[in-house]
């Protein structure tokens, strides 16, 4: 609920330091779009349970689990327009930070779609000889390190660009970082419990809450991010750059 109510509020964010301040407001365009992509979520997660439990439905496509599945593809459509949106900040800003975060999310998009720490993960795994535990396979440990390594590199990139970058930008980021935060509790943390449980039901469960999350955690994100592209100036002057600017909506 914390992080709904984060990005959900009258205000996105509100900050005062100093005689500085950061509105932005959640606009009447952003609200709607996160009630759809929050509803689509909802649908996904129903349609799910009615695949898992009962015999009403027999495609797979419909399991929020499956690869390539119809809520796979749609998160791939919250992540393409994460990073095009990030990436038009980055332009009109003029942001480095924006255009990290927007690789960021340009990577999550490709690791989705395509198994990159999945795929890394076994050939890690393989050469380095490591070794199941704990109900976990050799492979989850790969997986796990390459996870942790691309987190720890974007991290150091966000942690350069945030120390040269304009206040908006940084309490933005604080944002996107704690977002992330839920994200890799259910994409990262979840994950293992869920490779780790053999109770069936728990099992079920566990995919479902995983998965589930991840796409209401990306949804409030995506919604997040298309707000502040509606609510950027569309210049950032370089005293700007440096001493911050307030935006009022």
């Amino acid at each position: 609920m914390a992080l709904v109510h984060d990005f959900c509020g009258l205000y996105f964010f509100s900050s005062f330091q100093g005689g500085f301040s950061v509105r932005l407001h959640l606009r009447t365009r952003s609200s709607i779009l996160l009630y759809l992509f929050l509803a689509m979520d909802v649908t996904f997660i129903i349609l799910h349970i009615i695949y898992t439990y009962t015999g009403l439905i027999s495609n797979a496509s419909f399991s929020i689990e499956q690869d390539r599945g119809y809520a796979e593809i749609f998160q791939y459509f919250k992540e393409y327009w994460s990073v095009l949106l990030l990436g038009l900040l980055a332009l009109r800003a003029r942001s480095l930070l924006y255009l990290i975060w927007s690789l960021l999310f340009f990577y999550l998009l490709l690791d989705d779609s395509l198994q990159i720490h999945e795929t890394l993960g076994m050939y890690i795994s393989a050469k380095l000889n490591f070794s199941g535990l704990f109900n976990l396979r050799a492979q989850d440990f790969g997986e796990l390190a390459v996870s942790i390594s691309v987190s720890l590199f974007f991290l150091v990139c966000i942690s350069i660009a945030y120390y040269f970058s304009d206040r908006f930008s940084k309490k933005t980021s604080r944002y996107l970082i704690k977002a992330l935060c839920f994200l890799a509790l259910f994409g990262i943390v979840v994950d293992m419990v869920h490779i780790m449980v053999k109770s069936p039901p728990l099992y079920s469960l566990l995919g479902l809450i995983e998965d589930g999350g991840e796409n209401v955690v990306m949804s409030i994100i995506v919604c997040f991010i298309f707000s502040l592209s509606k609510g950027l100036p569309q210049k950032v002057t370089q005293k700007d750059r440096f001493a911050g600017y307030s935006t009022d909506s």
